[in-house]
């Protein structure tokens, strides 16, 4: 709300912004799949990480306008884009033990980010100022930069074996990423409008901002305790995806009466189930395409990114021309039918 005002922008114009930098992620997703086959993984994520930082300083620092503002936005977009993709081909090719709770941690950075955020509202945002938020965005980028130093070895044999072509066809892959697509447009609008749908029902800013953190760690929750079964029990993780996803629609619905008294549960039930598939979905992707998990993500991270860019985009024209309430009920629609084409899904034999 803070950028909203300092910029003078209306939520649709703040919803394009945020739809930046998902469109850069989109455009790049695909083609850094294939780099980080070529590259390695620790060599892409090295790279990304510091262009996450210097750009999140550059936003802190000389993002006078709107216009500077979604420009940098698109090019952390690119970064995070090369990101996702460099770390799922490195998971996947570390011989984990359990691949699937590793999975579940990884996914967990997301909803972890929303959380670190909305705590961001009250702690930073709302006392210093909302750049300063993007000043920790860049002290993060940093020491994860360390950690990578430090704990993943330089060139070698995993680099060596990682390029692959993915087992999974690349009809179903785009199959898959349109399903992706749909899902994220749900976990978009969630993620850029809790906060405002929350002050909006007469919650105060700083308590909006505690519930979006709540929901984000109801979301971790949930995708931890799913990791944990993953390697052992899950048999088709696209359809228990499907349905957790069915089910997170009813919360986003909730959100919809738009109160203080209905949207805390609401929330909690969008985010702690309509919000946990990436766990799902991932695990499958990446666990029947170990030698090419980074071409094969590639592809349905662009499908993620296309929801992820239309859902702040186009859910931002909605409240402005009908309000929350009809926002929430076209995302919870959409977030069905995203369900029912992922239950349709199989990419192929699972290697646990």
């Amino acid at each position: 709300m803070q950028i909203i005002s300092d910029f003078g922008v209306s939520e649709a114009r703040y919803g394009l912004g945020l739809a930046s930098f998902f469109l850069a992620a989109t455009l790049v997703s695909s083609y850094a799949g294939k780099v980080a086959q070529d590259v390695g993984p620790r060599k892409q994520v090295m790279t990304a990480l510091a262009v996450t930082a210097t750009t999140s300083l550059l936003i802190a620092l000389f993002a006078n306008s709107f216009v500077i503002f979604v420009g940098l936005l698109a090019v952390l977009g690119a970064s995070n884009s090369a990101n996702q993709t460099a770390v799922n081909l490195l998971v996947s090719q570390a011989q984990l033990p359990r691949l699937g709770l590793a999975i579940a941690l990884k996914q967990s950075g997301m909803p972890g980010a929303a959380l670190l955020g909305g705590l961001a509202v009250p702690a930073i945002a709302v006392t210093v100022g909302w750049r300063w938020v993007y000043v920790l965005a860049a002290l993060l980028a940093l020491i994860s930069i360390v950690a990578v130093r430090s704990v993943i070895a330089p060139v070698g044999r995993l680099e060596r074996a990682a390029r692959g072509t993915p087992n999974t066809p690349d009809s179903t892959l785009k199959v898959a990423s349109v399903g992706f697509a749909c899902l994220a447009f749900a976990a978009g609008a969630l993620n850029a409008w809790t906060v405002a749908s929350g002050v909006d029902a007469g919650l105060s800013e700083g308590n909006a901002g505690l519930l979006l953190s709540a929901g984000a760690a109801c979301g971790i929750a949930v995708r931890l305790l799913i990791g944990t079964q993953l390697d052992r029990r899950v048999q088709e993780p696209m359809r228990l995806a499907a349905l957790f996803c069915a089910v997170g629609a009813f919360g986003v619905l909730g959100l919809t009466l738009g109160s203080p008294a209905t949207i805390v549960p609401a929330t909690i039930v969008a985010f702690g189930m309509g919000w946990v598939w990436p766990v799902l979905t991932n695990f499958a992707v990446v666990s029947a395409n170990r030698g090419a998990a980074a071409a094969a993500t590639g592809v349905t991270q662009t499908g993620v990114y296309i929801g992820v860019f239309g859902g702040p985009l186009l859910s931002g024209v909605l409240i402005d021309a009908f309000g929350f309430p009809v926002m929430w009920a076209v995302v919870a629609f959409i977030l069905v039918i995203g369900a029912i084409i992922t239950a349709q899904i199989s990419v192929g034999e699972i290697d646990r």
